[in-house]
């Protein structure tokens, strides 16, 4: 990530933690820690990083302005629209864009257009509403942001566990019937997508802690063997095996224009 320069306006996605990055915002020099797993939206000057502590996994998004300005409009947001930097948001629709967007840049599964826009207007909607815009109606923006962080959360501490969706409804407190609509128009991504994309990343935490590769299987719910593999190489685009090899270095940067 050293040397990068994140765009104005730009959605970034930090999959890795670093104690300390100094940037360069304005002429001025700042130094601050980055969480794993968070990211946030770039304000109106771009932000060059210049220094990390370890290896980095970054994804940077950058809206075309048609499509950033439709999103002010749908939420009335001009008001808000040029901000400053947003840092450290743990954002399950960011993640779910940034998950997306690194499994194409690494050899999963193409990222089609229309899937890339609809992630993208998601993560930007939030990112805005982070910023004071009013929130979407329920009826487009799904679960509020307060049952989305309780069921998050949830699934984190419960990663190991046979998850049911019937679990998730009634830690969101919504009816099960219409669970699985209200976090996919939040998120962007199903539930069963998403828990499957926090199970991988979890496992590849875990290798690159040391933790062979059928210990990391089990510690996220899979038994160790072909589907875990298949879950794994669409994610990263390598075999479990072949990531625990260059888990101690960086796996890249990735920027992607929509």
């Amino acid at each position: 990530m050293d040397g990068l320069t994140s765009a104005p306006l730009a959605l970034d996605f930090a999959f890795r933690p670093h104690a300390r990055t100094v940037v360069e915002r304005c002429g001025r020099v700042e130094e601050r820690p980055i969480r794993a797993l968070t990211g946030g939206a770039v304000g109106v000057e771009p932000v060059q990083f210049l220094e990390t502590d370890g290896p980095s996994e970054f994804v940077e998004v950058r809206p075309a302005p048609w499509l950033r300005q439709e999103v002010v409009e749908d939420l009335r947001a001009a008001d808000v629209a040029e901000h400053e930097r947003v840092w450290n948001r743990a954002d399950p629709a960011l993640f779910a864009l940034a998950v997306r967007v690194r499994a194409d840049a690494l050899g999963g599964p193409r990222l089609a257009s229309l899937e890339l826009e609809h992630l993208t207007r998601n993560a930007l909607a939030r990112s805005l509403e982070a910023v004071g815009a009013r929130p979407r109606p329920r009826t487009v923006r799904g679960l509020d942001a307060r049952r989305l962080t309780r069921v998050t959360e949830f699934i984190d501490t419960n990663l190991g566990s046979d998850l049911r969706l019937g679990e998730l409804a009634d830690v969101a407190a919504v009816s099960r019937h219409h669970f699985g609509r209200m976090f996919a128009l939040a998120v962007g991504a199903t539930p069963h997508a998403f828990v499957a994309a926090r199970r991988v990343q979890r496992a590849a935490e875990a290798i690159r802690a040391g933790a062979r590769v059928a210990q990391a299987a089990v510690h996220v719910g899979y038994a160790p063997g072909h589907s875990f593999r298949t879950a794994f190489a669409a994610q990263f685009g390598r075999t479990p095996r072949r990531y625990a090899q260059v888990a101690g270095h960086s796996v890249g940067s990735f920027s992607r224009s929509c």
